[in-house]
């Protein structure tokens, strides 16, 4: 498991080394009380920046301290690290100054305090600019999370929208169907109703006949305008799994032997599934053609509650082994937009394999209205 380290923690670690050094200091030398009230008011302070987001003005807290200690304890200057680390972390790098301020101050050790509050401040300097990188790293982190939920949000919008205007359409042309029912063959058939009923009531003569010739006249017009609305109703394009079936069967011509098999409900497949099947058929039919010596090719059709399952295999092998094209690479990104995936295998001869999730929801398309 990868542990992810942030360069706040550095921060934390290296006021505590400061601090500690500080107490070594302290412990080595004869005055006690004055070093640990020292000590110790420099440790809240150390603590307040961890617990909480203070300014920076309340890093010249520490260097008040410090000064204000130099005359009574000569190792007090070292707690001037604290400041200058603390400046350099946040980027304020006029901070450096203090090296030199503590070098004249000090009037012992001052080549050895140079060394350490030089190597303070460079730390100090390092962590800015790899806290800088990682803030930078996060934001755009999410910045590319919120464009992909971004983006999903609008696939499932597009989804939406497809299936509503489905459903739509659906609505629409029954509405229409049964208007036209309601329009037409119902005040026909109403009429040729009553004119039967007149005709029962009326004696043997020319009215009568004439009645039966309007009432013969209304259910002729009638069952001419049933017939119309049954062809209307009876689409002339195939769709689904009849539109692959038919593909398999007439792509290849008369030189591939093809077998088709379907399996499943295919009504519960969405339409947007079709339209990306059939393309990804065409293509595969179109590669078998161009880069294969298959002379038989099995189609398997596969619907289940969950997904829908498209594959192609030949029985010959691939001529040329590498990437046919951009027509696959297309299909697989449309794929991978509506959450599916496409694999192809050439180890033996040309397997092709597309899969789809079923999303409840999304529109049917019912194919027994034109059986």
């Amino acid at each position: 498991m990868k542990v992810k380290v942030e360069p706040i923690s550095f921060v934390y670690l290296i006021r505590i080394l400061c601090l500690l050094f500080l107490s070594t200091l302290w412990v080595v030398n004869d005055q006690w009380n004055n070093g640990f009230i020292l000590i110790f008011i420099l440790a809240i302070l150390a603590g307040l920046r961890w617990r909480f987001k203070i300014p920076f003005w309340l890093s010249f807290v520490d260097l008040v301290c410090c000064l204000l200690f130099l005359p009574i304890w000569s190792g007090s200057i070292y707690g001037i690290a604290l400041s200058l680390f603390d400046g350099m972390v946040r980027g304020r790098f006029y901070s450096l100054f203090l090296i030199p301020v503590g070098v004249i101050l000090a009037s012992v050790h001052e080549v050895f305090l140079f060394w350490y509050l030089l190597n303070v401040g460079v730390i100090g300097a390092i962590l800015y600019y790899w806290k800088k990188s990682y803030d930078q790293t996060i934001l755009e982190a999410d910045e590319e999370r919120l464009a992909r939920y971004e983006l999903e949000k609008v696939k499932a919008e597009l989804l939406e929208a497809n299936s509503q205007a489905v459903q739509m359409a659906e609505v629409s042309e029954r509405y229409r169907i049964a208007r036209d029912l309601h329009d037409h063959l119902g005040h026909d058939l109403t009429g040729a109703v009553l004119g039967l009923q007149t005709f029962r009531r009326l004696e043997k003569g020319r009215e009568k006949e004439a009645i039966l010739d309007q009432v013969q006249e209304r259910i002729e017009r009638s069952t001419t305008t049933l017939r119309e609305t049954v062809h209307d109703l009876t689409p002339v394009a195939r769709l689904g799994a009849e539109q692959l079936a038919f593909i398999a069967n007439n792509y290849l011509g008369n030189e591939v032997e093809v077998e088709f098999n379907q399996s499943g409900n295919m009504n519960v497949v969405p339409v947007q599934i079709w339209s990306l099947l059939e393309p990804c058929m065409k293509e595969v039919l179109t590669n078998i053609a161009r880069h294969s010596n298959a002379t038989k090719v099995i189609i398997h059709l596969d619907v289940t509650e969950m997904i829908v399952r498209l594959s192609v295999r030949d029985n010959g092998f691939v001529l040329d082994k590498e990437d046919h094209g951009t027509g696959l690479r297309h299909l697989k990104a449309r794929a991978r937009a509506a959450g599916g995936s496409i694999s192809v295998n050439v180890a033996d001869g040309y397997l092709v394999v597309c899969v789809f999730p079923i999303h409840e929801g999304r529109g049917e398309l019912n194919e027994d209205r034109h059986c």
